[in-house]
């Protein structure tokens, strides 16, 4: 979140000439030596807050304009869309993490946002604390594409802090959100009416993996990559981008979800998404699940190319996860523990065994449904190694192909225990 912290004293005086207009209108009966005791009574009230040294402090991510010597009043614009605390409570997994003073922080700066509003009032807190509800309200709402950070403001008189308040960095104008916003809900509608009829949650989280790699190319330095702009709107993007246009798909969907924050590779940023299948949450890392994103190939350990899609981080455990992610997210998030969804236990891919037998039937299915190639993933060391032995060593693989020239192409990946055989 862009931030930049500036110092800034608000109150300064300039007399000029023998006369001193006061605010509002004079009536022609007014009396001018009472209009020269209020101006010299007005003098002193400043002179004696300029002694006292009442300042403003901005901690900005945008560029910050004038301010008055008081908090202001409420924002005068209204949101534009309304998210109740039991709403927010069931779709907001990051807002069910706070404190009760941090959720009403948290509906504030909500509302806000969804109004594009700036100076809005907010309860007197820490910065440190404005900023982890802050980013809690960004990484629960992908659809606040519009914001890249906050102003931050504090009133104070002398050493008395008297207010806060905040305002978004909005990187369009409003017109330009509702044309966004449009364009946004069309290509959305355009893609979930693309979703097989019928299919429970793990086949809708699966559908969107899939969509996305298969719709989108990860480019460093793309348009808008931070929101999902660049998604919906561009078809290219980097992994905060493939997070945020997942986080909302799911959304749409109504599949819990929660964005994630870490490092790869030991120091890289990096997000993905956690989702929720039949009451087990797993990790989702559609980046790496593309091979437009060379890094993940490399890092996964792949010896030879990558498949169009990979499947190794569709719904994965902790234990998968961590091999390669750490997690640094603002709030706790929940454990993954389960194999119950994992794409290749629900694809029937995942051999705990060397199972010949389910080999060929996997290959069997890949030829009914028309797929490029086969990917199998092995439970252990041991099973890796004994299917490897089977299928290339032995060469038993050209029982399930068809092929007339005696050859196949492979990949195979000693850690993550699996190989994948192009049909």
């Amino acid at each position: 979140m862009k931030r930049l912290f500036v110092l800034v004293c608000f109150l300064s005086i300039w007399i000029t000439g023998c006369t001193l207009p006061l605010p509002g209108a004079v009536t022609e009966d007014a009396d001018p030596g009472r209009q020269v005791q209020e101006v010299a009574e007005s003098l002193a009230e400043a002179a004696e807050d300029i002694a006292e040294g009442s300042i403003l402090e901005e901690d900005s991510a945008a560029q910050g304009g004038g301010a008055d010597s008081t908090p202001p009043g409420p924002a005068s614009a209204a949101p534009s869309e309304t998210w109740t605390a039991e709403a927010l409570s069931a779709y907001a997994y990051a807002y069910t993490q706070l404190s009760e003073s941090e959720r009403e922080l948290y509906r504030v700066i909500l509302d806000g946002l969804l109004a594009c509003a700036s100076d809005v009032p907010v309860e007197l807190v820490d910065e440190d604390a404005f900023d982890t509800v802050f980013q809690c309200v960004m990484d629960d709402h992908p659809e606040i594409f519009y914001v890249d950070g906050y102003t931050f403001i504090k009133y104070t008189k002398g050493d008395t802090l008297t207010g806060n308040a905040f305002s978004g960095s909005y990187v369009y104008d409003q017109t330009e959100i509702a044309a966004r916003k449009e364009r946004i809900e069309e290509k959305t509608k355009e893609i979930l009416d693309g979703l097989p009829a019928g299919g429970g949650e793990y086949e809708k989280v699966k559908y969107v993996y899939e969509y996305l790699v298969t719709h989108t190319e990860y480019v460093q330095g793309s348009e808008d990559n931070q929101n999902i702009c660049s998604v919906f709107l561009n078809g290219e993007t980097v992994c905060q981008g493939y997070a945020k246009a997942a986080q909302y798909l799911f959304r749409e969907m109504e599949i819990d979800s929660v964005f994630v924050s870490g490092q790869v590779n030991g120091s890289e940023d990096h997000v993905w998404n956690l989702v929720k299948i039949d009451g087990d949450w797993y990790h989702v890392d559609i980046t790496w699940g593309d091979a437009s994103y060379v890094s993940a190939a490399e890092a996964a350990g792949f010896d030879g190319k990558l498949p169009e899609i990979n499947y190794e981080y569709l719904c994965i455990p902790d234990s998968q996860i961590l091999r390669t992610h750490s997690i640094r997210s603002v709030v706790p998030i929940p454990a993954c523990d389960s194999m119950e969804a994992n794409y290749y236990v629900r694809e029937g891919a995942y051999f705990t065994e060397a199972d010949m037998e389910k080999a060929a039937a996997l290959f069997a299915r890949a030829y009914e449904n028309g797929t490029e190639y086969v990917t199998l993933k092995c439970a252990d060391q041991a099973v890796y190694t004994e299917m490897e032995r089977c299928l290339i060593a032995e060469q038993q693989v050209f029982r399930y192909l068809h092929t007339s020239d005696g050859t196949v192409a492979y990949t195979t990946n000693e850690k993550e225990l699996h190989m994948s055989f192009w049909l």
